[in-house]
């Protein structure tokens, strides 16, 4: 929990909601207590039917407690990130040991790829967090060896997997429940089939029995997910559920309608960014691997259940035509158990099961990887201050030196004999490249560029003069002003909205204004802001930063001269 506080909590106010998917969350749900219409969310005054509405409560509900704000937007994604690690660790911990548990927990606590998701105000790590209990619950309950005699337990765990299910559900849609029961289905009927062998006269006992378990299953999940598409149907009609169940879930499945076309091998390095800085340590899988390539060992149940865990999800969204990295978040839980035992295991000298040398070559190999990309990243963040806006050069060298300082820590302790200080130097590295992308790379001291162009819009009366923006500031806008705008989305219509009638501002990039003006629009300029979009900010932008095309300036104008 403390290691949650340092990596998904601190900071959580910084910076600005992006202009990413994240404004459509916070937004949705400040208009949903605004409105008071808790059942349909809105977004910028319209409906909007892209995601179910379990996010939104969750993040209007924090708002009612606390107020409207970053942190406020952002909570209960690091809750459900908190969530996840504890699972995560119960589940380690059940399976295998405290050592194990501890060391998944920590690892899932740390990784890039879950701290950056936890600091955005997404439904993708509630999601996960309800998929990784949903399916382990039903894991324990439906594909564990049973004791002998009633088990009581069972019920609450299948009870359990199907409150989880349904949250799942109702965060982001069917994929909350099909991704556990890939990953249950076929380890339960295989289980159903060796009792069965095992006990030529009990038949038809083990179905009956994984039937009635996953009747009682569904049955919670249906009782906590329907109502809410019910109540969906009967306000706005079965085009409703046609629209979600088919243009929004099918067509993002299976067509380039949302996303653009990926490789096959395109979450390969996504997983294995996702969980920098542990990934390196995937190494000591290497001499398991070929023991079992060699029939030296056999997969254990525990390992088969964890590589199907991880396995089916990522096959699906292989499979899948629209990609986004976030959406491959559920597989790293079980990862994360395979990575802790694995390396819990060679740091105790147990793998291989001979006498521990003094230095174990291959967690030096990985931890000098580990290191090495933590100082990379230094260098890249030093690198990238021309286009850190309001950055000073020395924070932006302090940075720089932390993450770099870190990263030689973790490459000295496991080329040293002291190895088994590797998961605390790694976690204590995780923590300090964390705070360095948080307060350097991400956010600013005072201002964002969002919230000075909602300054200036204010002071010009956007409160009752008409206000349009055109490919800037896309989603994230309207969160800080506080009332609609009018979405343009071609130079044609930012033409026809300044020459308008009555008196208007907009809000847009230097160059389209010369475009405007070249085409003979009258427009007047108000304020302008240097602006980088850190919502989309990439590791290419970092590699070769370049203020002359990562640097906008953001004009607001109006067609009217200032009074």
């Amino acid at each position: 929990m403390l290691l949650c506080v340092l990596t998904f909590f601190v900071g959580l106010g910084r910076p600005a909601i992006t202009d990413s998917d994240e404004a459509f969350y916070a937004q949705a749900a400040h208009e949903m207590v605004e409105g008071g219409d808790w059942l349909t969310p809105h977004y910028n005054g319209q409906y909007r039917f892209e995601k179910p509405v379990l996010y939104y409560w969750f993040v209007a509900l924090v708002y009612l407690a606390t107020g409207v704000g970053e942190m406020a937007a952002r909570l209960p994604s690091a809750l459900a990130g908190l969530l996840l690690v504890l699972t995560t660790y119960a589940c380690g911990r059940r399976w295998y040991d405290e050592t194990t548990g501890f060391l998944a927990g920590a690892i899932t606590a740390t990784s890039f790829g879950y701290v950056a998701v936890a600091h955005q105000a997404l439904p993708d790590l509630a999601l996960a967090g309800f998929i990784t209990l949903g399916t382990w619950a039903a894991l324990v309950a439906l594909v564990a060896p049973r004791p002998v005699g009633p088990d009581p337990q069972r019920r609450w765990w299948l009870l359990a997997a199907g409150a989880a299910l349904a949250g799942a559900f109702l965060t982001k849609g069917p994929v909350g429940v099909a991704l556990p029961a890939m990953v249950v289905g076929p380890l339960a009927l295989w289980r159903c089939w060796s009792e069965r062998a095992s006990r030529p006269g009990d038949a038809k006992g083990p179905l009956v029995r994984l039937a009635l378990d996953v009747g009682l299953l569904t049955l919670a999940c249906l009782l906590l997910a329907v109502p809410w598409f019910a109540a969906m149907t009967a306000t706005h009609g079965v085009a409703y559920l046609e629209r979600f169940f088919i243009d929004e879930n099918l067509q993002r499945f299976a067509t380039i309608r949302y996303n653009a076309p990926r490789p096959l091998w395109y979450y390969l390095p996504i997983v294995a960014g996702g969980l920098l800085p542990w990934s390196p340590f995937m190494l000591v899988w290497w001499r398991p691997i070929r023991r079992l390539a060699q029939r030296a060992r056999h997969l254990q149940p525990v390992e088969i259940w964890l590589a199907v865990w991880a396995l089916m999800p990522w096959l699906f969204y292989t499979l899948s035509t629209g990609k986004q990295p976030r959406y491959i978040l559920p597989i790293l839980p079980p990862l994360a158990i395979l990575l802790a035992r694995a390396v819990s295991r060679r740091l105790a000298g147990q793998d291989p099961p001979v006498q521990k040398p003094s230095r174990d070559h291959l967690l030096a190999a990985a931890g000098a990887m580990s290191g090495s990309v933590l100082v990379l990243l230094g260098v890249l963040v030093y690198r990238a201050q021309a286009i850190l806006v309001g950055v000073s050069p020395t924070t932006v060298l302090v940075g720089s030196v932390l993450l770099a300082v870190a990263g030689l820590g973790v490459s000295v302790v496991a080329c040293s004999t002291r190895q088994r200080l590797i998961p605390v130097a790694v976690v204590i590295a995780s923590v300090l490249a964390t705070l360095t992308a948080q307060y350097v790379v991400l956010s600013r001291p005072g201002a964002e560029p969002v919230e000075e162009m909602s300054a200036l819009l204010r002071a010009a009366g956007a409160e009752t003069i008409s206000y349009g923006r055109y490919r800037v500031f896309v989603r994230n806008l309207v969160f800080y002003t506080g009332r609609p705008h009018v979405d343009l989305s071609s130079e044609e219509q930012v033409q026809a909205f300044l020459e308008s009638s009555e008196p208007v501002l907009c809000v847009l990039a230097e160059e389209d204004l010369r475009r405007a003006r070249a085409h003979g629009v009258t427009a007047h300029e108000l304020g302008r802001v240097a602006y980088l979009n850190t919502g989309s900010l990439t590791i290419r932008t970092l590699i070769w930063p370049d203020p002359s095309t990562d640097l906008e300036t953001v004009v607001l104008v109006t067609n009217r001269p200032p009074l």
